[in-house]
């Protein structure tokens, strides 16, 4: 099957917003690594918000929730939390490793945010799908029969003319 750059275009998009948010979440994972104590169970507990991030998000685009009840509400609000808990958990442990790097407290406080707000971005880009354009609509946009001869009268018109 043939793609329409359009279509090229929507999936770069989509392979660039993964690729932006596995960055960003492995960006994250590193540095709760490296916030963590030295011992396998400090490290595991630190990386572990990180990934349940990276899970969520993937589960949450993977299966979607249409239900207007409350089992919708249940796994909205599931999700939720765990995206707060996690990015609460992860902004401070990337604080932490600012501060370590020797970059400013101002530096520390609002880094965090960049490794987030681009996740953020990728995940709502990579999960986004383009809403099918409605037959009426298609129709409407394609000109008819009766305006394409118009159309070609008019240039044949105008080529006589010159």
């Amino acid at each position: 099957m043939k793609l329409t750059a359009a279509q090229r275009k929507q999936r770069t998009t989509k392979h660039v917003a993964i690729g932006a948010f596995l960055a960003g979440a492995a960006v994250s994972i590193a540095a709760n690594l490296i916030a963590a104590d030295p011992g396998w169970l400090a490290k595991a507990v630190a990386v572990w918000p990180a990934l349940a991030l990276l899970i969520t998000v993937h589960l949450y685009q993977h299966v979607p929730v249409t239900r207007r009840d409350w089992v919708g509400f249940a796994h909205r609000a599931a999700v939720l939390c765990v995206i707060a808990i996690a990015g609460w958990v992860s902004y401070w442990h990337i604080h932490e490793v600012v501060l370590l790097a020797g970059e400013t407290r101002v530096t520390a406080y609002l880094f965090p945010a960049t490794i987030d707000a681009m996740m953020a971005i990728a995940a709502a880009v990579a999960g986004h799908k383009p809403k099918a354009v409605p037959a009426r609509r298609a129709a409407a946009k394609r000109p008819s029969v009766a305006a394409k001869a118009s159309s070609s009268s008019k240039a044949q018109g105008n080529l006589r003319a010159v």
